[in-house]
């Protein structure tokens, strides 16, 4: 059944329900602008009571997305509209920059961002395509400051978010791609990011994994550390003149077709659902191989084990 509407709004009713003292039941949005806590259907004192019957009911019925004059045509259960919400991309969108730096109050639609973009933070824009990767040079980076940097990338028509930071806490160097949009089609885009060392031309450390979505905090996924690490004692090797450089490129990722013997196999190695990761190592974090004849290893486990990932660095001596 489709969700009961607000009488003030006339927007679908949102959890959690309060009513007046006469009984009138308010959407959430509207209970939280009364200013001061008065019924404007009968003049009635707001209280704290919750209507729970109606509650139950908002949960379960069908509801379509508020940006629904906005062109978005998705309906779901009323308990799950608020993370469509959160990545819905016809929402009000606020400027990145202003988010992470403070330094910009715009906010609009996702069609008009890039434009803003290119307008107000030109520094800030970058185009992919699937035969080029975008480069980048930072520029007075150092292990001892902590930073923080923003970019916007266009891929196949689609917005990208890549951030950058450092931080000297937990004493760890991070690279996050985002897509802007829904969880599901995040997973359908795959970043590498390759870390290039001014110091040493063949020296580089390349990291693969599918993007998250912009609806994830982006300084959650820095706390678990679910995206690109790297310790920044072995970062001070990339870093040159108070540079690094590195390189970011994004990727379809189509899942392959699966027969009944991949299934079966998928079956006996306990294998999740889902895109299987392309060309995933056994062991998760950093890794670094050395020529042969070096005396070492070739493969060698450095760094955090956070979520399945690949990180690989190669390093030539001359």
């Amino acid at each position: 059944m489709e969700a009961p509407e607000c009488p003030v709004c006339i927007q679908p009713m949102t959890v959690p329900i309060f009513q007046c003292q006469s009984g009138h039941s308010l959407c959430n949005s509207c209970t939280v602008k009364l200013s001061p806590p008065i019924c404007p259907i009968c003049r009635q004192t707001m209280t704290q009571m919750r209507n729970w019957q109606l509650e139950d009911l908002v949960g379960k019925a069908i509801a379509a997305c508020p940006n629904k004059n906005k062109g978005c045509v998705y309906k779901y259960v009323s308990k799950e509209m608020e993370d469509h919400v959160k990545e819905c991309i016809f929402r009000e969108m606020d400027c990145p920059m202003g988010k992470v730096f403070g330094t910009c109050s715009w906010s609009g639609k996702l069609k008009e961002l890039l434009n803003h973009f290119k307008d107000r933070h030109p520094g800030n824009c970058a185009n992919i395509t699937s035969n080029i990767t975008s480069n980048f040079t930072i520029d007075n980076i150092s292990v001892t400051n902590d930073c923080r940097h923003f970019y916007i990338l266009q891929f196949n028509k689609q917005i990208f978010f890549l951030s950058f930071k450092i931080d000297t806490v937990q004493k760890l160097g991070y690279w996050l791609v985002q897509y802007v949009g829904t969880k599901k089609a995040a997973r359908q885009n795959v970043y590498e990011i390759q870390i290039n060392s001014k110091q040493h031309q063949k020296r580089t450390v390349t990291y693969i994994d599918y993007c998250f979505s912009d609806s994830m905090d982006a300084n959650e996924v820095f706390r678990q550390a679910q995206c690109a690490v790297m310790p920044l004692i072995m970062m001070g090797h990339f870093i040159d003149n108070s540079k690094i450089t590195f390189r970011c490129l994004i990727k379809l990722f189509n899942k392959p077709a699966i027969n009944n013997n991949d299934q079966s196999k998928h079956a006996t190695t306990g294998q999740k659902n889902g895109p299987p990761f392309p060309n995933r190592h056994k062991s998760p974090g950093p890794h670094v191989s050395r020529a042969k004849g070096s005396g070492v290893n070739n493969t060698q486990s450095v760094g955090p084990k956070h979520g399945p990932k690949k990180q690989q660095a190669n390093f030539n001596k001359k």
